[in-house]
């Protein structure tokens, strides 16, 4: 699944804007760059290969479903899903 579409917008938690995803993948969180969205969907936390996002939009981390990416684009996680 190509997900370019959300380099540029936000992270979520709930309804709370947490971060954003740069224009190069890399995921920031107050401030301080926390992981990276590979192209293709997968997630990395710390270098680390931690899930990725399914077709359907899911978004899959530690073989949990955590969250989704909604209709604009950004990443939404549940509330205490990390």
């Amino acid at each position: 699944m190509l997900v370019i579409d959300c380099y540029g917008k936000n992270v979520m938690v709930g309804e709370e804007i947490i971060g954003y995803i740069n224009g190069d993948g890399d995921i920031f969180v107050s401030g301080r760059k926390f992981g990276r969205l590979e192209e293709h969907g997968e997630i990395y936390f710390a270098g680390k290969y931690v899930g990725y996002v399914e077709d359907n939009l899911d978004i899959i981390i530690n073989d949990k479903c955590v969250g989704y990416v909604t209709p604009d684009n950004n990443l939404k996680f549940k509330k205490g899903s990390f």
